[in-house]
């Protein structure tokens, strides 16, 4: 019998797309319950779901969608281990790293790690042109970092380019006070913007997308477990969310582009006034576009 470990995961979407093969390295040698307001992301494991409270809008608007049979309650006494990070674990590494050093001391290595998801089913969205999914930049109250967001012009002027292509859906989370846009919204075809998609839609919609464009946040680790082309448009904050620190070189990044500030900021300041100037967008686009096999019909501007 396997003993038994209590895994307290982080409640970031992306962050539990990051966690998976932790998780899944840990079901190897432990019986594991799992604190996490995602448990869609984890239910092909064997594993059972521990509930928990956090002031967090959408996590726990996502608890709350669940079955109560789906929580289970762990047994007295049982071994625990939080995953998490902050600025000193992101100081050594990655993401992944900081992750990975945590599991490694209670004698789980990570060895060929996999980024995956379950199936999501079938995407609500249907279109006669391929689908482009756009993250338009917001600012959260309850974790502002609008140093990171790319400029909103940037997102946009990608977004505008692939109308003429493809079916471009925005989607975003938007509550008057607690998430709002920053700057205009992209053009697109069609929009979600208070949080219409349940998870499962919203990572269906990802799985279906031909293109995924947005910022650093959680379609990084969603459109490489899906397999998806992503452009990523880098703002600042670069000493959390650099290339070298939000991936990892075991995940195949062969369809990921990073639109990259001609000097990334390396703060850690959440609210800097970094640097995000990008006056090449247009050649970092046009560069995507030839390696992924994306179907582009003109530079996007600069909007330098």
């Amino acid at each position: 019998m396997k003993p038994s470990l209590l895994i307290r995961g982080q409640w970031g979407l992306g962050d539990n797309i990051f966690a998976r093969p932790i998780v899944r390295a840990c079901v190897a040698k432990y019986d594991v319950w799992l604190e996490t307001p995602w448990p869609e992301l984890f239910e092909d494991l064997p594993i059972r779901f521990v509930a928990a409270n956090r002031d967090l809008r959408t996590q726990m608007r996502n608890v709350a969608r669940q079955s109560p049979a789906r929580w289970s309650t762990p047994p007295n006494g049982i071994r625990e281990i939080r995953l998490g990070y902050g600025h000193a674990e992101l100081a050594r590494g990655s993401i992944v790293a900081a992750l990975e050093r945590q599991v490694a001391a209670i004698g789980v290595p990570l060895s060929a790690p996999s980024w995956d998801l379950p199936d999501m089913g079938a995407p609500l969205v249907l279109a006669d042109r391929p689908i482009a999914l756009v993250r338009p930049v917001t600012v959260r109250s309850e974790w502002r970092n609008e140093a990171r967001n790319p400029r909103p012009e940037y997102v946009a002027a990608i977004a505008r380019e692939l109308t003429a292509t493809h079916h471009v859906v925005v989607v975003a989370d938007l509550q008057d006070g607690r998430e709002w846009l920053e700057g205009v919204l992209p053009p697109h075809h069609q929009a979600f913007l208070k949080g219409e998609l349940v998870v499962r839609e919203l990572l269906a919609l990802v799985g279906a997308a031909d293109i995924v464009v947005g910022g650093v946040g959680w379609i990084v680790p969603a459109a490489i477990a899906l397999g998806r082309r992503a452009f990523v448009i880098h703002g600042g904050h670069g000493g959390h969310n650099a290339r070298q620190i939000i991936t990892d070189p075991r995940m195949n990044l062969s369809r990921i582009g990073f639109a990259t500030p001609r000097e990334l900021c390396k703060c850690t300041d959440k609210l800097h006034q970094c640097d995000k100037s990008i006056p090449d967008l247009a050649a970092q686009w046009a560069a995507f576009c030839s390696r992924v096999g994306l179907n582009s019909l003109t530079p996007a501007p600069s909007a330098a």
